[in-house]
């Protein structure tokens, strides 16, 4: 009986050791490589088996079950990935300026890789805290969720957002501590892998940085030598700044005894004031305007958006510069005033202003005068050529 069991095993080990010969192919044991899941096997049975074998409509049959149970398994993980999510921390690129910090998020893994169609609807949630910035955005399964720890505390109430484009968003994170240069984004020392550097950005700001860092460090020793101050130190420090304040309570008195102005000085002083307080928020407003049609262009289009920031610049010193003439003027009774009132068209007193002037006539659409030319005068003909 011992004899008879082992050689049943010894068969039955022979019969699956040569399942898989091509020679031994028939339907039955297509069936049986498929019922155990060894596709491989299956596969290689598939070509070597006889079509009019009875027993193929059955290894059909095992197939298409073994398909529904795959499709089973496909659809049990797509929904446990909808359920669950997955969590992606988006790619970020940062540029910054002496007051501000710019992050360019692009909801993709890493940078060169295309962008899921994130829109304004699917950002989620937008956070500032002084020492956390946090996004959060989810198109259909999945999730991105970007935390940035920044070097330095920011100031939550002036920082904003914006849905750049489809798959992208833009933050503008406003420093606490004003005039300052970041060497890097976040507090962790290590660079994360989805972080750059906005260079387009960043080449707008470099001229500021060696300026800015200068302040910084004359801040810095500042604060260094009032924290090493001894108190006899700081006693005399006390006693200079009283000293100071009582000399410029002095100079006040003084300047109260001087001779007032005129009530028509006093008038057209106020005027200047408050049109020159009209042309820096028409400035402001030019310079957001501006810098949102610079946002929504190219790489090429941002130098022609510096120069039309620099424009409007020069536009409010010459305009504040034509408004001081016309204060001038107005003062003294002398007539030919450009404006009156509110703020200048024109800019008459400022020969330095004309052609930026007449660049904001072409771009507005208003004709522009041509310069005319001056004739050369002929020359006086000589005795030699009555000869």
């Amino acid at each position: 009986m011992r004899r008879l069991f082992c050689f049943a095993t010894a068969v039955a080990a022979s019969t699956t050791i040569s399942d898989c010969d091509v020679k031994h192919a028939s339907a039955a044991t297509l069936v049986s490589a498929l019922r155990r899941g060894d596709l491989g096997c299956a596969a290689t049975l598939a070509g070597a088996v006889d079509a009019t074998d009875l027993a193929v409509n059955e290894a059909l049959m095992e197939l298409r079950s073994a398909e529904q149970r795959l499709k089973d398994v496909r659809e049990a993980l797509r929904t446990s990935e909808t359920s669950t999510g997955r969590n992606i921390a988006p790619s970020h690129q940062w540029a910054q300026s002496g007051d501000e910090i710019f992050v360019s998020v692009k909801f993709a893994h890493k940078w060169d890789a295309p962008a899921t169609l994130v829109g304004f609807d699917d950002v989620e949630a937008v956070e500032f805290k002084e020492e956390l910035i946090t996004v959060k955005a989810r198109k259909g399964s999945k999730r991105f969720d970007l935390k940035i720890v920044p070097l330095r505390p920011i100031d939550p109430a002036n920082s904003s957002w914006v849905s750049a484009s489809v798959g992208r968003l833009t933050l503008t994170l406003t420093k606490a501590q004003n005039r300052s240069w970041w060497p890097r984004l976040s507090r962790d020392k290590t660079k994360p892998q989805n972080q750059g550097v906005w260079w387009d950005k960043q080449e707008l700001y470099d001229k500021e940085k060696d300026v800015v860092e200068r302040e910084e460090k004359a801040r810095l020793k500042v604060e260094l030598v009032e924290r090493l101050k001894t108190p006899e130190d700081k006693l005399a420090a006390s006693v200079e700044a009283k000293l100071a304040a009582d000399e410029e309570a002095l100079a006040q008195e003084d300047a109260e005894t001087a001779p007032r102005p005129t009530d028509e000085a006093l008038s057209a002083n106020l005027k200047a004031e408050r049109r020159k307080g009209l042309c820096r928020k028409r400035a402001r407003r030019e310079h957001k305007e501006a810098e949102e049609d610079g946002r929504s262009r190219v790489t090429k289009e941002q130098a022609r958006t510096q120069l039309a920031l620099e424009d409007v610049d020069d536009w409010l010193k010459y305009a504040e510069q034509q408004i001081d003439a016309d204060a001038k003027r107005e003062a003294a009774g002398i007539g030919g005033l450009a404006s009156a009132d509110g703020v200048p068209e024109d800019l008459p007193d400022v020969p330095a202003a004309d052609a930026l002037m007449r660049r904001r006539a072409k771009k507005s659409g208003l004709p522009v005068e041509k310069k005319k030319k001056k004739k050369k005068k002929k020359d006086e003909p000589s005795a030699k050529d009555d000869l």
